[in-house]
């Protein structure tokens, strides 16, 4: 039987996840981009993107799922999110995830619009920033 997490607010969120407490449930494609969304209401793209690709790195880390982390993947998602966010009036969290499901649902799919699939599976984009092999971000 599944239980329904309890809501929490985007302070809450972000104060569990930094200090490594979210729950582990949360940790999923959907909190990574909702972190990145946080972030990105706060900071400049590059600092938003510094800070998210460290803390899903450290967060994965203390779950034991360190070799999941992709500097590359990471990084792009957050920038693609920024280009997106930046063309939106209404800044909400619900409202970008409807208009972007793609993102949110086919994430691989968008990120292939700019690298190959080798290239982005690849174990150097794991640990470096590769640039985009198809189209510029």
């Amino acid at each position: 039987m599944l239980t329904k997490l309890p809501a929490l607010d985007d302070n809450e969120f972000l104060n569990q996840f930094e200090s490594l407490q979210l729950d582990k449930d949360y940790f999923n494609h959907l909190g990574h981009l909702r972190i990145a969304w946080i972030y990105l209401g706060q900071h400049p793209v590059d600092q938003a993107s510094i800070l998210v690709c460290k803390g899903i790195k450290a967060y994965a880390e203390s779950l034991g799922a360190k070799d999941k982390f992709s500097l590359t993947v990471t990084d792009s998602l957050v920038r693609i999110m920024a280009k997106r966010r930046g063309v939106i009036e209404d800044r909400s969290w619900s409202r970008f995830q409807r208009w972007n499901q793609d993102l949110t649902e086919h994430a691989l799919s968008v990120l292939h619009q700019y690298f190959t699939p080798e290239r982005l599976a690849s174990n150097t984009a794991k640990v470096s920033l590769l640039s985009p092999d198809r189209n510029e971000l």
